[in-house]
């Protein structure tokens, strides 16, 4: 939000606008706010009845300077980030359609089909694994583990979930949420999920991986789907999906080249995500006086 003030009482727009954006004035406007709906009202009655402890004018313009110096170089990750997102899926684009090869393989890549070199599994438990061996799948997180089942759900019936396996809701299949199990051990997923695995001397489970993220699956699965969440996509249905496939060897180093460019992104990811929380750190003590700037010892009139 945007606070316009005037400068005789004392309060600069800038700093006004930073405390108002903190955590100590979100909390503050949420207690004033009125309104039981999603959209709550904010009077300035209301706004002008909040006390705030500021310094002087000319330290709240430093500490206005410090903060702005830091959204610049979030502003800076922010396109980076943006920049090699956008590299990464123009090597997917070009790599796994064959439009770019890999240095060293000339041959023609033969079309298949997914139920050609992947299989559907359907093990059940039957007891053998509890409570801490039950996961679920995520778009945002992929495999994840699922402490708070679903009450009722037989342990029994759910489905093993090997290494390097893939496993999917198919109702959501085709909003993004299927993931390869990357974990070291066997762990089990609700029955209603589908469950399958590459046959590895044809297709690799990494380079499916990143097969699953191209526009070349996501045109597959929308279509079967219809762009709703309520259509139950089944391997009978997902394996007739068919993409050009290149030989092991080539999938390896294919599969190489986009893992880099996702480790980059990731990285980066991970570095803007800590100068974020420095950044709201750094705002929480010089708000609210805990640091102090130094300034000049008289104001400019």
């Amino acid at each position: 939000m945007r606070i316009e003030l005037k400068p005789e009482k004392g309060l600069v727009n800038e700093f006004a606008n930073l405390w108002f954006n903190s955590h100590n004035g979100i909390r503050q406007l949420r207690r004033i706010a009125i309104g039981t709906t999603s959209v709550a009202a904010i009077y300035w009655r209301d706004l002008a009845s909040l006390k705030l402890l500021f310094p002087s004018q000319s330290e709240q313009r430093k500490i206005s300077d410090i903060l702005s110096t830091w959204d610049e170089a979030l502003e800076k990750l922010d396109a980076l980030i943006e920049a090699q997102d956008r590299r990464k899926k123009a090597l997917m684009q070009q790599l796994l359609t064959g439009r770019k090869r890999v240095s060293g393989f000339k041959g023609k890549w033969k079309k298949v089909a997914l139920g050609e070199v992947a299989e559907n599994k359907s093990e059940q438990n039957k007891g053998r694994m509890g409570t801490a061996s039950l996961y679920g799948v995520t778009k945002a997180d992929g495999v994840v583990p699922m402490r708070d089942h679903v009450k009722g759900e037989s342990f029994d019936r759910c489905k093993r979930l090997e290494p390097n396996w893939f496993a999917y809701n198919p109702m959501r299949i085709n909003i993004g949420s299927i993931a390869r199990w990357q974990g070291k051990e066997t762990v089990m997923v609700s029955g209603d999920y589908v469950v399958f695995r590459c046959h590895e001397n044809r297709l690799l489970p990494n380079y499916l991986d990143h097969l699953r993220r191209s526009w070349i699956w996501h045109s597959f699965v929308t279509r079967g789907g219809n762009g709703s969440v309520r259509i139950r996509i089944y391997f009978s249905d997902l394996g007739e999906f068919t993409f050009p496939c290149p030989s092991i060897e080539e999938q390896q180093k294919i599969a190489a080249i986009l893992d880099t460019a996702q480790a980059e992104l990731t990285l980066l990811r991970a570095q803007r995500t800590a100068l974020d929380q420095q950044k709201r750190g750094l705002m929480q003590r010089l708000l609210t006086g805990k640091l102090r700037v130094k300034t000049q010892t008289r104001e400019v009139k």
